[in-house]
């Protein structure tokens, strides 16, 4: 066998043979592995020393701890005694050449003693030497290095780098509104990886670093049992990693979602298709993470009770004793606080409300302490009419009420109460959209009611919007059980409404409360719904969507929710695109509640169109300065425009600049097409007026997608020969930040297509720019089409569910056209999993589409589609 395999050879019969083995003890064999060749190796290459020239070959880092992965890296100090270079070199290279050659990266550095105190400044080599251990050479040189370095590092990076420890520590585990589970984790860097775990090894071990900790049993402030749990924890993490890393072939720690299915079969836990095999895998990784955060807690109490040892007093809040240094309260430091049967509910949830009232921190202690109380919580617990009252004034209480709502649920006492919202908790979503848990979720929205009760929510209008609520309490409520029904198959929202009803009545609230409570819970992703697939200026929608809401106040309520709802899904999701269609909703449906009509005032179908066609003219007239001949006829056009929303929609300036437009086309004999562009704050508008160009639409969404920019909507109409297209176009964050070069292009592109001199195919699937989204899994992405008569008297609506790719809607349009159909409005939602798009489908005579089997073959072109890049040969529509 080749010497370059033996090592790969070893790493692989090892492997095949370890999936349920301990984390630790893999890679303590991994690295016995190396150790052994590499001993070996340097046999065969020392021979070139003369007697007094020694040199010692330490590990470091990862390496130094046994600490190996399959595709770690190999960090090695060759310490010497002043042998020269030559020699060195040569030693050198025949080691690190092969491993090299054995397909390890290897990090080096050759120093002797005195030189290693050179090497000091920078912390992540201050911890490297911290791992050193001994592998092979003159243990006599080792032992100088360990008795004139290791043992005389200068107190002053020991002191330095353990205080910025604390202080990372401190900011990831003690900041309130930091979600502590990722659906995607680093398992190294992510909060409660294995790097926030190694920040207390390094810490213990810069107080005696020559002696070796033995794993992290010597950790002198924890209980046995936290140690237990630590090194579970630990040895979970390193298994994981082990298994990332053999499947991708690489050096790779994060879980990304399209590897979980097959982490979780190679460790165990039952075939990558069980959708219960990636839920057990995940939920066992979060139950150790969570036990890491709380372990980490109490770390950081010891720390402070350290250095504040002097100020420790006792604090007393209505009759019951805490223990208070600084801001930051301690279990009493005699008995047990919750040790009486008789008093357990009513002590912890006065704990609460003291910690609410006070804005005092939590110690890590006092929350293991709850948290181990809340065993003994049971049916008594939740129906206790005292119990329910205390935890409706936490809600009632505008004081940081999710921040306690938070600690609650950490230490398993808001599951004990509300077991409802206790079976989302470490409840995955596999969703590149949402990148954290369902309970995660919900705590980063309480975390933004909380900034919206301080007056420090970024968005003005909201946080105005949100004055004006009442029953913010109710809000509070359906805050924690919007997202509780994912733990079921079906709708979400409707079977959270049942459990909505179900908590309203245990807890008591008035039958007005339950059923605004039920309300914000079924229709909490209505305005996200309308907004995003429906077409919002839709006088008609807009009645229909007050008539569900029922009045101002809960329309403000449900306001507010679905943006705080939308923004705690991940970043940048709640884009300026989804800000402005949620306010244009949110505008459009307070309007009409201001002109107090009701289904039976006001005009409607025709006598409306007419009533809008003499207010045109009215305003063509007064306004415009128009002729009072020339309103009537621009009026005219307005009413024969097809579909008759366009007088609806279209607001008054915008149908005269149509008009001429038309008008310019109609005595311009050279030109078939017109094109402006007009900058709003979340978006770019893209007007065009057309003549005689069928397939314009198609070329519009050609030269938008070939510029890397987002289709988010468009409105369609025609007159006589004439198209009038309205896009609406943004970036791919959704800021609407769009350069003037890329709007040029977009608009060259389009003039050529029009003119015949570029086809569409030949751009339709071009990224012109890095797109940093990743391959979803088809296994995620249910593909649907769905048809619609019910909505719109003179349209079918179409909505689509594809994973997103290159050209969709472009593909879309042409099978849509295909079968003769028109398209005369259309939403894009694109999340970072799914495409969801809207179409509104009419027949060429402006009628809704009801041939069944026509929608049938739709439906099965549509869903036939696939990513351009899985294709071969010419492109298949």
């Amino acid at each position: 066998m080749p010497l370059e395999l033996d090592i790969s050879y070893s790493f692989q019969r090892l492997l095949e043979k370890s999936r349920a083995v301990s984390g630790r003890l893999v890679s303590r064999q991994l690295t016995f592995i190396i150790d052994s060749f590499l001993r070996t190796r340097f046999e065969k290459s020392s021979g070139i020393l003369k007697k007094g020239e020694e040199v010692a070959v330490i590990a470091l880092g990862g390496y130094g701890r046994m600490e190996m992965a399959p595709h770690s890296d190999v960090d090695i100090l060759y310490l010497h005694n002043g042998v020269p270079d030559s020699k060195l070199s040569e030693i050198i290279s025949s080691i690190n050449t092969y491993l090299y050659d054995s397909g390890k990266e290897v990090g080096h550095t050759c120093r002797t003693i005195k030189e290693s105190f050179r090497y000091l400044d920078d912390m992540s080599s201050f911890h490297a030497v911290l791992d050193s251990r001994f592998l092979t050479g003159s243990k006599e040189l080792f032992k100088k290095y360990q008795e004139e370095f290791l043992a005389k590092l200068p107190p002053k990076f020991a002191t330095r780098y353990n205080q910025a420890k604390e202080d990372q520590l401190s900011e990831r585990f003690l900041r309130e509104g930091r979600p502590i589970l990722l659906s995607e984790p680093n398992l190294k860097t992510d909060l409660c990886g294995l790097r926030d775990i190694q920040y207390l090894y390094w810490t213990e071990k810069s107080r005696s670093p020559i002696r070796s900790l033995g794993g992290l049993a010597v950790l002198p402030f924890f209980q046995s049992g936290e140690v237990q749990a630590l090194e579970e924890a630990y040895d979970f993490l390193i298994r994981v990693r082990t298994a990332l890393h053999i499947l991708t072939g690489r050096k790779h720690d994060r879980l990304d979602l399209n590897l979980q299915p097959e982490v979780a079969e190679y460790l165990g836990f039952g075939k990558k298709e069980d959708m219960q095999t990636i839920e057990k895998f995940m939920n066992t990784l979060y139950s150790h993470q969570k036990n890491i955060f709380f372990i980490v807690r109490v770390y950081l109490d010891s720390l402070l009770a350290a250095q504040k040892k002097g100020e420790a007093q006792n604090f007393d809040y209505e009759g019951v004793r805490f223990l208070k240094i600084g801001n930051t309260i301690f279990p009493p430091s005699e008995g047990n606080l919750f040790a009486d049967p008789h008093t357990l509910y009513k002590d912890i949830l006065l704990t609460f409300r003291m910690l609410q009232e006070t804005g005092f921190e939590i110690s890590g202690g006092l929350l293991s302490e709850i948290r181990f109380a809340s065993h003994f919580l049971d049916d008594d617990f939740r129906y206790s009419a005292e119990v329910n009252g205390g935890f409706i004034r936490i809600l009632q209480n505008k004081k940081e009420r999710g921040r306690i709502l938070k600690l609650m649920h950490e230490c398993q006492v808001l599951g004990a109460l509300l077991p409802e919202f206790g079976a989302c908790t470490n409840f995955p979503l596999f969703s590149y959209h949402h990148e954290f848990t369902v309970d995660e979720h919900t705590l980063l929205i309480l975390h933004e009611l909380d900034r919206l009760d301080k007056g420090e929510f970024e968005d003005r209008e909201i946080s105005e919007v949100y004055g004006e609520c009442d029953k913010t309490e109710i809000l509070a409520l359906a805050i924690l059980l919007h997202d509780a029904g994912k733990v079921k198959e079906g709708d979400h929202s409707e079977y959270g409404a049942e459990l909505a009803v179900s908590v309203g009545s245990r807890l008591g609230l008035s039958e007005e409360d339950t059923d605004l409570f039920r309300f914000l819970v079924e229709k909490h992703i209505l305005m996200s719904e309308l907004s995003s697939k429906r077409d919002i200026s839709d006088k008609l929608l807009i009645r229909n969507f007050a008539r569900t809401v029922s009045n101002p106040d809960r329309l403000k309520l449900l306001y507010v929710l679905t943006i705080i709802d939308t923004k705690s899904v991940g970043a940048n999701v709640l884009t300026n695109w989804k800000k402005a269609i949620l306010n244009e909703l949110y505008r459009n449906s307070i309007n009409f509640f201001q002109t107090n009509r009701t289904d039976s005032e006001g005009p409607h179908g025709e006598e409306e169109r007419i009533a809008l066609a003499k207010d045109l003219v009215a305003y063509l007239t007064e306004k415009e300065g128009q002729d009072s001949k020339i309103s009537k006829t621009i009026a005219s056009f307005a009413y024969s425009v097809i579909p008759e929303s366009f007088l609806k929609t279209v607001s008054n300036r915008k149908i005269l600049k149509y008009f001429k437009s038309i008008t310019s086309l109609s005595q311009d004999g050279d030109s078939d097409l017109l094109l402006a562009l007009e900058q709003d704050p979340a978006f770019v508008t893209v007007e065009v007026v057309s003549r005689n160009i069928p397939e314009i639409l198609l070329d519009l969404c050609c030269s938008v997608s070939s510029e890397g920019l987002s289709l988010v909507g468009m409105q369609s109409y025609t007159f006589e020969e004439f198209q009038i297209h309205i896009l609406q176009v943004t970036d791919p964050q959704g800021s609407g930040n769009i350069s003037s070069e890329k709007l040029s292009r977009m608009e060259g592109k389009l003039r050529l297509m029009a003119s015949g001199e570029l086809q569409r195919d030949s751009i339709a699937f071009e990224r012109t720019e890095w797109n940093p989204r990743k391959t979803i899994p088809e296994s995620i992405i249910n593909r649907s089409v769905r048809f619609s008569n019910q909505d719109v008297t003179d349209t079918t609506i179409m909505e689509v569910r594809m994973p997103d790719m290159v050209g969709l809607v472009y593909r879309i349009l042409r099978k849509v056209f295909d079968f003769g159909l028109k398209v005369s409005h259309l939403r894009v939602s694109t999340s970072a999993d799914y495409a969801y798009d809207s179409f509104y489908l009419q027949t060429k005579d402006g009628e809704q589409v009801k041939d069944a089997e026509l929608l049938k073959s739709l439906e099965d072109k549509i869903l036939r589609i696939q990513p351009v890049e899985r294709m071969t040969g010419e492109l298949v529509f």
